[in-house]
């Protein structure tokens, strides 16, 4: 499904050149992979979940810099609501569970996200308040990250994994499973803030 080759698209800088790779390239793998992500969440948990695969509309001028899939508990959408992201940026896949700054009910969600800080800061998550960067932060910052999303009304709160190109897991191919995996784990958020 994934491979190193995925990259490839984002060396077209053109924005047709590049939504037409994404289309060809990557969007089949996003819904092989969604597709069974769903299965997976639904006989985990019980419970509906809904796919969305980026389609960059709204995009007129520049060529997209990620392009991924999202799921959520919600079939009106997931932006606004707690979700899981599985996608790329030129130099790594990214996993993330995300609350965005404009998630329905933001200021409900702080204590649970207090209630996980001693937990989040010993594993090997990484943090963000940011989720259009690729740059994420140890999960030792977790509690500055929090802070700034109850300060800061236009921040993210992204907690997630980076499996960056050039690694030797990517060189070495076959990883389909990690990401799986590592979505799987991130549910359990998603799961626990729709409560």
């Amino acid at each position: 499904m994934f491979s190193k080759e995925d990259f490839r698209v984002f060396h077209d800088e053109t924005l047709s050149g590049r939504l037409s790779l994404i289309r060809s390239e990557l969007d089949p793998s996003f819904e092989s992979i969604g597709q069974a992500l769903l299965d997976a969440l639904e006989q985990k948990y019980q419970d509906k979940f809904y796919l969305k695969i980026a389609k960059h509309q709204r995009r007129t001028k520049n060529p997209p810099p990620d392009t991924w899939l999202a799921i959520s508990q919600d079939k009106r959408g997931y932006k606004r609501n707690p979700h899981v992201e599985l996608g790329l940026w030129p130099d790594r896949y990214f996993v993330t569970f995300s609350l965005l700054a404009d998630a329905y009910n933001r200021s409900s969600y702080y204590p649970k996200y207090e209630g996980l800080t001693s937990n989040l800061i010993n594993s090997d998550w990484q943090v963000s308040n940011d989720h259009t960067s690729s740059k994420m932060y140890p999960a030792t910052d977790f509690p500055k990250i929090l802070k700034h999303y109850q300060q800061v009304k236009s921040s993210d709160l992204v907690i997630g994994y980076n499996l960056l190109a050039d690694s030797s897991t990517v060189r070495a191919g076959d990883y389909d499973q990690l990401l799986f995996d590592k979505f799987m784990e991130l549910s359990q958020f998603m799961v626990d803030f729709n409560e």
